[in-house]
């Protein structure tokens, strides 16, 4: 019996250390998760902010290569009358083609950027997918496990069968107890109990018997 309790201690404090852990895995995982998930987060707001930036480089890449053509029109029309100023519009016009070349230059390498970050956030959205998914099996298995270790730890406590076997012989103790109370004739009690008086009187009458013949002899002594 000792023996058995042993064992059996044994194996509850294994599955203890085996669930605890389970839990430990547990706050790593969704430790991570939120990690992951923050790190998404971040991603998608810095991809947000690199889109306004493009937008930003594209407005001002759409004015400069206005300003370029209107400046160059400029030129052409005071070339004749006014060759002072056409070579004023000219640099105006270079200076506005420069601009062009680095708003260009930069949009592209914005373009770059951006499908770079969004090639990352694709594979941070998959690994939190993954992780999420494997999450909820990895407890919803655990939530299995840990109703068999209930029923496991509950099927191997001798203890509490014999807690149950000692209450159920008390019970029907004061069962049998209350039965017999309630199933006594009362009728059956008053005879036996005037046989047994008529019983005793009997026996006394032959007593007294007895003793009549004793009573005389010592009289005729």
């Amino acid at each position: 019996m000792k023996l058995i309790k042993r064992l059996s201690t044994s194996i509850t404090a294994t599955l203890d250390s085996a669930v605890g852990q389970l839990e430990n895995h547990d706050a790593i995982v969704e430790a991570t998760i939120k990690q992951t998930r923050q790190s998404v987060a971040k991603t998608k707001a810095r991809i947000n902010t690199l889109r306004q930036q493009q937008h930003t480089y594209e407005t001002q890449l759409k004015e400069a290569r206005e300003q370029f053509d209107l400046w160059t029109e400029r030129a052409a029309n005071l070339a004749k009358d006014d060759q002072a100023k056409a070579l004023q519009c000219v640099a105006r016009r270079n200076q506005y083609e420069a601009e062009i070349g680095r708003l260009s230059y930069s949009a592209e390498q914005q373009k770059d950027l951006i499908r770079d970050v969004s090639h990352n956030l694709q594979k941070l959205q998959s690994k939190l997918d993954e992780m999420t998914q494997k999450h909820n099996l990895m407890r919803s298995r655990q939530t299995v496990a840990d109703v068999n270790r209930a029923v496991a730890t509950v099927s191997s406590d001798n203890s509490i069968s014999e807690t149950f076997e000692r209450w159920e012989s008390a019970v029907l103790e004061h069962e049998f107890a209350v039965s017999d109370a309630c199933t006594r004739d009362p009728l059956d009690a008053e005879l036996t109990r005037n046989e047994d008086e008529a019983d005793l009187l009997a026996q006394l009458q032959l007593i007294q018997a007895d003793a009549k013949p004793n009573q005389a002899e010592k009289n005729n002594e």
